[in-house]
């Protein structure tokens, strides 16, 4: 889409900040993505949406490696920019957003089966269960278990604290 040099200084380092026209601090010379949801139309310039370019290709290739190679020409360029700290707050929303597209796309896909397909019931259920939703991780479910058992030992030791007190004689508030 652009070609490699596009991407890269005098010296041949890639560019990260100044490809964003909301990011470059001096001259927009090099500047020609946008971090918004459509292209930008500045001073007579057009900056392309990369949000809008990523989440045309990273849908249909989770990987990002076709969008890395047809939109910065190189797997390397891409892996640079998008790890840079001010873009990469960016990129991790967008991914988010792809893996909400995928899903849409699959449950789509689920209740068409559902309608027409050989394994209607089993996608039906899949819906009614709405198997699309996360569930607890193993490690919440762990250390939702294990607070929870921690709140029954210490009522148990309150409960064996309150009859000895009451044994004592002695009046708890």
């Amino acid at each position: 889409m652009f070609p490699k040099d596009t991407f890269k200084n005098n010296s041949g380092k890639i560019i990260t900040l100044k490809l964003f026209i909301e990011l470059c601090y001096e001259t927009p010379e090099h500047a020609v993505f946008s971090l918004k949801e459509d292209d930008l139309d500045l001073n007579g310039k057009r900056y392309v949406s990369l949000q809008k370019l990523y989440l045309a290709y990273v849908p249909n290739d989770p990987t990002e490696y076709t969008f890395a190679k047809n939109v910065f020409g190189s797997w390397n360029i891409w892996e640079t920019v998008r790890n840079s700290a001010k873009v990469k707050p960016h990129v991790d929303k967008w991914r988010r957003e792809a893996d909400v597209i995928i899903k849409s796309r699959a449950i789509q896909a689920i209740a068409e089966e559902a309608k027409e397909g050989k394994n209607a019931f089993q996608a039906a259920k899949l819906l009614l269960d709405r198997g699309w939703i996360e569930k607890e991780s193993a490690t919440a479910k762990k250390i939702s278990e294990k607070k929870k058992q921690e709140e029954e030992m210490n009522l148990e030791a309150l409960d064996m604290l309150s009859e000895d007190a009451k044994r004592l004689g002695l009046k708890i508030n």
